[in-house]
């Protein structure tokens, strides 16, 4: 027969690791998707797999062989409205503006949880990805852009 001291203390330790494993579930989730993080981190992540000065047809192939990824769309005669200033292009005196000549929007899957802990489980977050290009099709811009709803 179990003692129930000892029940009661396994329970207990059960109970700590599931409450535990709850709190840093939205960390892990964050960790292992660069997409979950901040923006900025997500920029980044992005502008390493798609540096500045890359051609069209290289981010294309970048984005269709990742597979995460799928293309929007692919704009070959306008560049992406930009919603808010960032740090990649000076800011005009017009909001919003659009950015580069050409482009291409990458909408993601919407993530569980947020990249915000304590708000993390009640909302999801949308990501999109815009590549603005010059009109040699050279990538001169990044924006990852997440809403949480």
């Amino acid at each position: 027969m179990i003692n129930p001291d000892k029940a009661m203390k396994l329970l207990l330790c059960a109970a700590l690791f599931f409450i535990l494993a709850l709190i840093m579930l939205p960390f892990v989730l964050m960790l292992t998707n660069p997409m979950r993080r901040p923006e900025s981190m997500a920029t980044n992540y992005v502008l390493g797999l798609t540096p500045l000065g890359m051609d069209m047809d290289e981010v294309i192939t970048i984005v269709e062989n990742h597979r995460n990824w799928s293309i929007s769309w692919i704009s070959y005669d306008g560049g992406f409205p930009h919603p808010r200033p960032h740090t990649l292009t000076p800011i005009p005196e017009e909001w919003p503006y659009v950015v580069g000549d050409m482009s291409i929007r990458v909408d993601m899957d919407r993530f569980w949880p947020t990249n915000v802990p304590i708000v993390g489980f009640l909302m999801e977050t949308i990501v999109t990805i815009f590549w603005g290009f010059d009109a040699d099709g050279v990538l001169t811009d990044v924006y990852v852009w997440s809403s949480s709803r």
